[in-house]
């Protein structure tokens, strides 16, 4: 009775376990944009304000600036376009469209306002590409015209995810820098999607079907991460799948 009691005991702790492990394991879902206003003097301007418009859904992101100029948009929908506007009293309004933005990416951008009343040849605005490397450090991102134009047999997520440079075969499934594909993590929207009891060869859920654990028609965008420097990019030893 008391070895029963015993195993039973060290079963519902394995199970916690690797609930906790699950709910702590994170994955990227949205994007952001950071910047800097200045004035031609090359001075910070605070309370500036700036707008960004997702076009397809018209939603808002706003805020203002610091007391040294810079200000932060985050957690923002992945894709575009997006156009941004940057305004303040008694200076002429600065706007930038068609801005695209990739999943887990921040954006850079330097902006400088031109006072009211004055006429110049041109506005200067810098882009800078964001922080894709920067934060996440060996990464791939797979966007929707790439999904779109790919062929796919099987209609497999694989299919889509070879585009990274660091994948291989491994069974039914697709591993990263020669890693077993089991320890990788998929996430969806940025809840785990993965086979957490091993009893799939290719590491998913329901993967002994043979088919992807979900449509690819639902996918905008994959970001496939190796080796990321970001520590709310986690919970994997071989890749990590943001979808």
């Amino acid at each position: 009775m008391k070895r029963t009691k015993l195993l039973f005991f060290a079963l519902s702790m394995l199970m916690l376990m690797g609930i906790q492990n699950t709910s702590w394991s994170q994955g990227t879902t949205t994007a952001a944009i950071e910047g800097m206003v200045m004035d031609m003097q090359n001075q910070p301007m605070a309370d500036a304000n700036v707008v960004a418009v997702h076009g397809p859904t018209g939603t808002r992101y706003g805020t203002t600036t610091r007391s040294d100029g810079r200000f932060n948009l985050p957690n923002m929908r992945v894709g575009g376009p997006y156009t941004l506007t940057v305004s303040y009293v008694g200076y002429e309004t600065d706007q930038l469209t068609n801005l695209q933005l990739s999943l887990g990416e921040t954006r850079s951008l330097l902006f400088l306002m031109v006072e009211a009343g004055q006429v110049l040849q041109e506005v200067i605005v810098t882009a800078t590409a964001g922080s894709v490397g920067q934060n996440t450090g060996t990464s791939t991102n797979i966007d929707a015209d790439a999904i779109a134009n790919l062929p796919s047999i099987n209609r497999n997520m694989n299919d889509f995810l070879r585009l990274t440079p660091q994948s291989g075969g491994y069974g039914d499934g697709i591993s990263f820098a020669g890693t077993n594909n089991r320890f990788n993590a998929i996430y969806i929207d940025g809840a785990v999607n993965n086979d957490v009891f091993g009893l799939a060869s290719s590491g998913t859920n329901a993967g002994q079907t043979g088919i992807s654990p979900f449509s690819p028609d639902i996918i905008e965008q994959f970001q496939v991460v190796i080796s990321p420097y970001d520590v709310t990019l986690g919970g994997f030893a071989g890749g990590g799948v943001n979808a």
